[in-house]
């Protein structure tokens, strides 16, 4: 994953809100390869795309594939 879409991943999270509800991780290709839900949104989708100590390998394997984020 380039810093530029890093960056822009960051930026649209930060104006996701603190609500419940379902995200959706999407590929090059724009599709769907995972959803979640979470109780805070923003927090938990954040959290993806902080350090990435302590996340498990598929984890780093799926969000190093991810160039877009939406939710519902």
């Amino acid at each position: 994953m380039s810093s530029a879409l890093l960056e822009e991943l960051k930026f649209k999270i930060s104006t996701f809100p603190q609500d419940p509800g379902v995200y959706l991780m999407k590929n090059a290709k724009h599709k769907v390869v995972y959803v979640g839900k979470a109780k805070s949104l923003r927090n938990l989708v954040r959290s993806y795309f902080g350090a990435s100590t302590g996340h498990s390998v598929k984890t780093r394997f799926l969000v190093a594939n991810i160039a877009s984020v939406e939710y519902i």
